[in-house]
């Protein structure tokens, strides 16, 4: 036992003797604190925003009662109610899709299929770069450090004739490959331990279950690299067929498939309906102008049936009673591609989840985004959340609007921004199931080479 733990302490030592060694080190540790300060940046950025929206909600509102006070209905055709995605802790930690989803919607009470896709003009070269997290470092950088630190480790022996005069001395030869990649596996995770303890302290992660779920799908993934790497190891190649296997398999799993994937889901779920919701949505509304008031107010009754005790002044050439019904009749007449929206990206959804089992690189991606809330689905529960937001705030004022009311004897300065928050944090066990999965069916795959003694 103690020749083991001499053995062990000389493999650090010859470990941390190479200068390459502290470069990749160095590397992860910048990276990481780097991915962290624009992640958390990031994020920051927001929650500004979000913060500023909060107060010139509260001054637009008042303006627009000192400019069209006199008329209700005016003053609710310009009047903006918005709901906040406010960021979860964390975001910072991945930021996910929060870059090309809007996180704060503002409606007003006309229609709101025209309202809901709203977002910001964004930099198409800096969306295309996407923006640095520790997410990104864990996932994309750590494997091309893995691979630096072990790509070699049976081959460079072997080259420098080391290998033979083992194997002619000993029977452990096997032995000391191992306790060589073992040390290299304690100095990851070891690096990957101090950047999630110093991100809970920075990015002020709460030290729950959840960190912990996030702490074991890291190790898991990075466990999964490690296995390639032994795997390609046990093959008993060269160095330069190592190196290049294991970046051929890192460009494979990061870079190609994902893109790949992506592409092939957009081909197979192709979205059309979203531009014929809106056309939907604004024929809907405009054609009403030149047909009866009818052909507006029955639909709309059916609708809301308990709006009908509200008198309609039929004879009016325009009432907001009608205009705002003509607005509702829009967001029903695009209803049946806003569902055949929902039921493809609910496809998408599910055929990712499948997909992504056999792919430990964006099962990850997927697991760290989903806790974060930076996800498509937590993007769409917003949406959905808008549209309850929406609908509350119409027969809130409705009533208000077709008595042509005074805007004094409503409570509309009162409403403030709403923030949306997740009703509960899902969890990643399939995630870290499927990686596990793999990374065992790696080691299968060694342990079988390295019985058939190809090295």
């Amino acid at each position: 036992m103690h020749m083991k733990k001499n053995r062990y302490h000389l493999e650090f030592k010859l470990f941390f003797r190479n200068s390459s060694s502290w470069i990749g080190i160095f590397i992860l540790l910048i990276t990481g604190f780097a991915g962290q300060y624009f992640g958390k940046t990031f994020i920051a950025r927001q929650q500004a925003v979000i913060e500023k929206a909060a107060t010139l909600q509260k001054k637009n509102t008042l303006n627009n009662i000192d400019h069209f006070g006199n008329d209700i209905g005016l003053l609710f055709f310009h009047n903006k109610f918005t709901l906040a995605n406010v960021p979860d802790h964390w975001a910072a930690f991945a930021n996910g899709q929060r870059d090309i989803n809007p996180y704060l919607i503002s409606v007003t009470m006309l229609a709101l299929e025209g309202q809901l896709y709203d977002t910001d003009i964004n930099n198409p070269v800096s969306l295309l770069l996407g923006n640095m997290d520790l997410s990104f470092v864990f996932i994309f950088l750590f494997p091309l450090v893995i691979i630096a630190f072990t790509y070699n480790l049976l081959s460079e022996q072997k080259e420098s004739g080391i290998w033979s005069l083992l194997k002619a001395q000993t029977n452990q030869s096997f032995q000391i490959i191992w306790q060589k990649f073992l040390v290299r596996v304690v100095v990851i995770f070891s690096v990957a331990l101090l950047l999630l303890v110093i991100a809970m302290l920075y990015l002020a992660l709460p030290p729950d279950l959840t960190f912990l779920s996030v702490t074991v799908l890291v190790l898991l993934y990075l466990t999964f690299w490690f296995a390639v790497s032994f795997f390609i190891i046990s093959l008993g190649k060269s160095s330069n067929f190592n190196a290049s296997a294991l970046i051929a398999v890192w460009v494979l799993l990061c870079i190609v498939i994902p893109a790949s994937f992506n592409l092939f889901l957009t081909r197979k779920y192709p979205v059309p309906e979203a531009l014929q919701n809106v056309i939907n949505q604004r024929e809907g509304y405009h054609e009403k102008w030149d047909m009866a008031k009818d052909v507006t107010m029955k639909p709309f009754f059916k609708h809301y049936p308990q709006l009908k005790k509200y008198p309609f002044p039929e004879k009016k050439t325009f009432s907001w009673y009608w205009y705002y019904a003509m607005q509702q009749m829009g967001d029903d007449q695009a209803m049946a591609s806003r569902l055949a929206i929902d039921k493809k990206l609910a496809r998408r959804q599910h055929f990712t989840s499948i997909f992504a089992l056999f792919f430990p690189t964006i099962q990850t991606q997927l697991g760290v985004n989903k806790i974060a809330g930076s996800d498509l689905d937590t993007h769409l529960e917003f949406q959905q959340a808008v549209r309850k937001y929406h609908e509350q705030i119409r027969l809130h004022f409705y009533p208000a609007i077709f008595l042509n009311q005074s805007v004094n004897d409503t409570d509309i300065k009162d409403y403030k921004m709403e923030k949306y928050t997740r009703q509960q944090i899902p969890n990643v066990w399939t995630n870290m199931l499927s990686i596990s999965l793999l990374t065992m069916v790696m080691i299968g795959a060694t342990v079988f080479n390295l019985k058939k003694d190809s090295i």
